[in-house]
């Protein structure tokens, strides 16, 4: 554990577990700072009985500052949503305003990232599932093949796979979209947090994420950016009367001018929850100050006492690739009877997931090597 992170898990987790939680893939456990945070805002409503409205803004212009950071963007391209599902439909909406065409998706995305764009069906689009490997991972040559496509109009990724966590090679398949003008949208909720994303060099056009996994942030708490390219030549798909130009102007209200604001603020869905999104600031303001790089490469040490565990078991599984660069926080893999071993691991006090007949675990940089260690002693009493 680097000096920073052992620094701030220090501050922000002080409380003795009472578990080895490794389910930041399901959610994430919030920061003493952000929890306080969120729960000061909310109290506050009732103590103070009011607050400045500069305030309020103050909170959201620095939740899209702190995201805008992480991502290496503009705040100006950063629009706060609930969660991830509203920035992939908000990515299917826009495809679905051009012309028709095929969307790709990989077999095996999570659901959230899928039927948005089948809904686009009842349009007359495409939906173009392509076949993963035969390791079951995603075929990334043969989704850049299918790219070539004339009437492509979308490639939906996750950066990295639920289930699997394969961690995509964004920066390939951004660069094959942008040459062939294909939208590029990718459901980063399993990799932000956990793997470093530039969504300017991987060429992404509209990138979402919830906040309440690997960020450590409040539920209901995400975001969507927007390539900035992309604000003139769409409108929202939903009405919201805080994201037009007269939003501030109380006096104005009644004009019912549908001027909308010039940047990714448009896309933005009314009221929001400000609570949260304080909350998401300040977690992502945490990933900041370790720096998301460091984060990755204590996760990737945190694997490697369940690694070598493997690699004295053979006959067990390991679902996620073995090479590092194709990794994030995930690890995947298939021991003989999975749900039994879930349990028991359960049983002993390992918060951990099954997906896709796989035991999931996601430890993230609240989480020891010690921890990990004893993991594996309880998988080699268990085999």
């Amino acid at each position: 554990m680097s000096d920073v992170v052992a620094r701030v898990h220090r501050r922000e987790y002080p409380e003795e577990p009472q578990a080895i939680f490794l389910n930041a893939a399901s959610w994430g456990l919030l920061p003493r700072s952000t929890a306080e945070a969120a729960a000061d805002l909310t109290l506050r409503r009732n103590r103070e009985r009011g607050f400045e409205e500069e305030e309020l803004g103050a909170i959201q212009r620095r939740c899209r500052g702190a995201v805008a950071s992480l991502l290496n963007v503009d705040p100006d391209e950063i629009a706060l949503a609930p969660n991830t599902s509203f920035g992939v439909n908000l990515a299917a909406a826009l495809v679905g305003r051009g012309e028709v065409g095929r969307v790709l998706v990989s077999q095996g995305e999570f659901p959230a990232n899928v039927l948005p764009w089948k809904a686009l069906e009842a349009r007359g689009f495409g939906l173009e599932i392509v076949p993963t490997g035969v390791d079951g991972l995603p075929d990334e040559r043969e989704i850049v093949r299918r790219l070539d496509g004339p009437d492509v109009r979308a490639l939906a990724v996750s950066a990295v796979q639920y289930a699997s966590g394969y961690y995509a090679d964004l920066p390939a398949l951004g660069d094959a979209c942008r040459q062939r003008g294909v939208l590029f949208c990718v459901d980063a909720i399993q990799a932000l947090g956990a793997a470093p994303i530039d969504a300017r060099a991987i060429h992404a056009d509209v990138l979402a994420a919830g906040g309440q996994k690997w960020l450590c942030a409040p539920w209901g708490s995400g975001f969507a950016y927007i390539r900035r390219e992309l604000h003139e030549r769409f409108d929202p798909p939903m009405v919201s009367w805080l994201g037009l130009e007269g939003a501030t102007r109380f006096g104005e209200a009644a004009r019912y001018d549908l001027t909308w604001l010039p940047d990714a603020r448009k896309f933005e869905l009314a009221t929001l929850g400000l609570q949260d999104y304080l909350g998401l600031a300040r977690s992502v303001e945490i990933f900041l100050e370790m720096g998301v790089a460091q984060v990755r490469r204590h996760i990737q040490d945190l694997h490697e006492p369940v690694l070598a565990w493997l690699d004295a078991h053979p006959e067990v599984r390991l679902v996620t690739p073995r090479d590092p660069e194709r990794r994030a926080g995930i690890l995947s893999f298939v021991p003989g009877s999975v749900e039994a071993v879930a349990a028991e691991l359960r049983a002993r006090g390992v918060v951990c997931g099954v997906r896709n007949g796989a035991i999931r675990l996601a430890p993230h940089f609240y989480n020891t090597r010690a921890e990990m260690e004893e993991v594996a002693s309880i998988l080699e009493t268990l085999h």
